[in-house]
């Protein structure tokens, strides 16, 4: 699906330790030339390409959101979906996140024609796209983890305290997270993963504690896991081979809507407003990921494809198609 935002302002969103590379993506929106974010899963890619949109809007752009289509009928439908956004007369950017998902010759289209309209591309991916930052002009912005000073920032805004670089508590966190935002995002949301930080961080040496926190978040999706009934843990897993872009109905045909129900109540996943299932934390899938058993992973991708041949669905992603 693809949408397109006018007047519409989105409230702000708290971009931590980047301001340089927004700063860079403003000049080139108002250039007009094509940008790719590359990152690895959880750098921040989605919420940078999602702040260059929102202040795109707020200086009258109009901002086409294009979305992938590793699950299609036709390789043709994310071409299809580029068309009306380009229509018209006045200003728009369009942004294509998860770009790696595409297929090679449709991020060869839209950059064509996205060149034909002079609308400047703003891509994000979490690996190489040639066909889109070897374009003419193409500035490319690669996401590093984040600094101690930008995980204080982080943590200091989910707890509503100011924290300075030297704090315990940021070390701790600092350490566990490696800096990536997306594995802080999933251990702040957890209260008892809280706590053990806040404790961690008051010790006189966090780095005593920090083999342990370096591996709390696995743990705690462990024990998650490990409390699910076999139905329920197929439906995790997926879920997670399915991946965010799968079409609604897909997932809860291969699996059945009561397990499915079951793992959503686990906290693990949640409904996105169409109602497809996704994982409340995008770290937390990319540790169910690997610790999927192979023998699972393998009832996993026969289901989802038989799911897919029912919907129509001819286009599914490699994950499904190769055995693990």
């Amino acid at each position: 699906m693809s949408s397109t935002t006018r007047a519409r302002t989105p409230a702000p969103l708290l971009v931590r330790g980047r301001n340089r590379e927004l700063a860079i993506l403003e000049v080139v929106v108002r250039e007009v030339r094509p940008a790719v974010v590359r990152g690895r899963p959880g750098a921040g890619v989605s919420t940078i390409l999602d702040e260059v949109a929102r202040r795109a809007v707020t200086e009258g752009v109009r901002v086409g959101r294009l979305r992938p289509r590793p699950w299609a009928g036709s390789t043709l439908e994310l071409v299809d979906d580029l068309e009306p956004m380009l229509a018209g007369r006045d200003k728009v950017l369009v942004v294509l996140d998860d770009a790696d998902l595409c297929d090679p010759a449709q991020r060869t289209e839209v950059v064509r024609r996205c060149h034909r309209s002079r609308a400047p591309l703003l891509a994000g991916a979490h690996s190489a796209v040639p066909e889109v930052s070897g374009a003419n002009e193409c500035t490319l912005v690669e996401l590093g983890s984040l600094e101690r000073a930008g995980v204080a920032d982080v943590v200091g805004d989910a707890l509503g305290e100011k924290l300075t670089n030297a704090s315990g508590l940021v070390s701790a966190y600092h350490r566990a997270s490696a800096g990536n935002p997306a594995v802080l995002r999933a251990i702040l949301d957890d209260p008892e993963l809280r706590a053990e930080f806040a404790a961690a961080g008051a010790a006189p040496d966090p780095t005593d504690h920090a083999p342990r926190l370096a591996r709390a978040l696995t743990a705690s999706v462990h024990r998650r896991l490990a409390a699910l009934d076999p139905l329920a843990l197929l439906a995790v897993g997926v879920s997670a081979v399915a991946g965010a872009l799968v079409p609604a109905g897909v997932v809860e045909d291969a699996v059945g809507p009561a397990p499915l129900a079951r793992a959503v109540e686990s906290g693990l996943l949640v409904h996105t407003p169409d109602g497809t299932p996704a994982f409340r934390h995008g770290a937390v899938r990319r540790i169910v990921l690997e610790e999927l058993p192979a023998a699972v992973h393998a009832d996993v991708r026969r289901r989802l494809l038989d799911a897919a041949h029912a919907h129509g669905l001819t286009v599914v992603p490699d994950d499904v198609l190769t055995p693990s």
